[in-house]
């Protein structure tokens, strides 16, 4: 009989590092993530991505895995984990996506603060018309599922609760409830930046969170976001980015859902 687990993801080994503090892949057990976390990071950079490893949480055994950068690598992560996880016999029955992310604006999403993703947006389907994307224009949605409007640009992603069965709950402040974009492209101009928030409202940006979440859709998975805002989208000063203590604050993550 098949049993279910929960994966936990992150798009490269220094944000898994970051999530589970305690944590070094079987391969490279000598790599051990504790101390002061510079030999951690250091050593959870050369991680290998797309394999499955198995984790101790607090209500038991889960599953980790690291996807890689960008939404291509996310997507054919999750098509590779997701199939090998039901094939051994542990079937995921839910996602907890969590890794870094930009903010459009640092004084509601401050540095180093946490944010539950309640819908991830794709900009970049649909039709371009020289100057903008629209999902609508196109005449090809991305998927039509059985029951529900067809997926284009945007899905709607699970709160907290999907998480209860591996006892995950947290306090109703933990979290702030935000829209996050997902790109291949870092903005990196003023001008790409003030035209994406002000087309989409959008809190963060990010490179995998659709990506992850479409796969999760597909396969009837619930999943949850969560990202510790490291910088501010598009140019930055010195003081509008802090990607070490973005990554130390990860730590913070899985104990504030109950997981460890």
């Amino acid at each position: 009989m098949s049993r279910v687990s929960l994966l936990v993801c992150a798009a490269t080994g220094p944000e898994l590092a970051g999530l589970l503090p305690d944590f070094s892949p079987p391969l490279t057990a000598d790599a051990k993530s504790g101390g002061d976390g510079t030999a951690a990071v250091s050593a959870a950079a050369n991680w290998p991505e797309m394999r499955l490893w198995p984790v101790r949480l607090k209500a038991g055994d889960a599953l980790c895995c690291i996807t890689g950068i960008g939404p291509i690598n996310a997507a054919l992560a999750m098509g590779r984990v997701l199939s090998r996880a039901e094939a051994e016999g542990t079937a995921v029955s839910a996602v907890l996506n969590a890794g870094l992310a930009g903010a459009f604006d640092l004084e509601a999403r401050p540095l180093l603060s946490h944010c539950l993703v309640r819908e991830e947006i794709w900009p970049e389907y649909g039709l371009h018309d020289g100057q903008s994307v629209t999902a609508g224009a196109f005449g090809f949605p991305q998927w039509q599922p059985p029951q529900g409007e067809a997926v284009r640009d945007r899905l709607t992603l699970s709160g907290v609760e999907a998480l209860a069965p591996f006892g995950g709950r947290c306090a109703k402040d933990a979290l702030a409830d935000c829209r996050s974009l997902t790109v291949a492209g870092v903005s990196a101009s003023f001008a790409r930046a003030a035209d994406l928030r002000s087309r989409y409202q959008a809190d963060l940006e990010n490179m995998e969170g659709f990506a992850v979440a479409y796969a999760c859709a597909r396969q009837g998975i619930p999943c949850v976001e969560v990202r510790s805002v490291s910088n501010k989208v598009g140019p930055r000063a010195r003081e509008e980015k802090d990607f070490p203590g973005a990554l130390r604050a990860l730590a913070q993550v899985l104990p504030a859902l109950n997981l460890i």
